[in-house]
């Protein structure tokens, strides 16, 4: 570019013409080049954000596939296979651990109900990253959603959805409540699910301190 405008100078002189309207014809030039450049750039940092979130997804679901293959028992270790599962007896106190055997929480497992309480000496809020984005949203909400439509069917009653609550103290987690959870598939993929996210969590925590 400077040898443009260095050559277009050097023939206005030559030609003997206005050098300053030559050099504003130069610079309005170079703004409509500037504008069409920055318009270019826009439009690939859109794509590169949404490439990156894209990215950033996908890294999420297989980090959670890996900690079930690496570090999470295999589910015949946590409960007998389906077709021999009796009916988890109720009250029954079922520890969620860190690969490392760090007590993250308990769950306890009702007849229709479970109720997940974070251990005493781990703080986890609902604003800690990936409570809402997988827990909620990729785990509960989706169940809650098929059990609607499956009621709408006729293949469960309305009274069979599944709900499920958040306890809190300010953002501070107390309490995970989960009606009408299901069968023993369900209540094993909640179980590795809010596992593998307070884990997640709890390093998360260690980061930050």
């Amino acid at each position: 570019m400077p040898q443009v405008y260095s050559g277009g100078l050097e023939l206005a002189r030559a030609e003997g013409g206005p050098i300053e309207e030559e050099i504003i014809k130069k610079l309005m030039e170079l703004r409509s080049y500037l504008e069409t450049k920055i318009a270019e750039l826009e439009t690939e940092t859109g794509t590169l954000r949404s490439l990156f979130q894209i990215i950033d997804e996908v890294i999420v679901t297989k980090s959670f596939q890996r900690a079930e293959v690496v570090q999470i028992p295999p589910p015949e270790a946590l409960n007998p296979p389906v077709e021999q599962a009796p009916q988890a007896p109720r009250g029954e106190e079922r520890p969620l651990r860190t690969a490392a055997g760090v007590l993250l929480a308990n769950l306890y497992v009702l007849e229709d109900e479970l109720r997940i309480v974070p251990a005493e000496d781990v703080k986890f809020t609902t604003t800690t990253m990936p409570f809402q984005g997988f827990l909620i949203r990729r785990i509960l909400e989706p169940m809650q959603v098929k059990d609607r439509e499956d009621a709408k069917t006729g293949a469960i009653t309305p009274d069979r959805v599944l709900s499920f609550d958040v306890v809190t103290d300010d953002d501070l987690i107390k309490e995970i409540v989960i009606r009408n959870y299901g069968d023993q598939r369900r209540l094993r993929e909640i179980m590795t699910s809010t596992r593998w996210t307070f884990e997640k969590m709890y390093e998360k925590g260690l980061v930050s301190t």
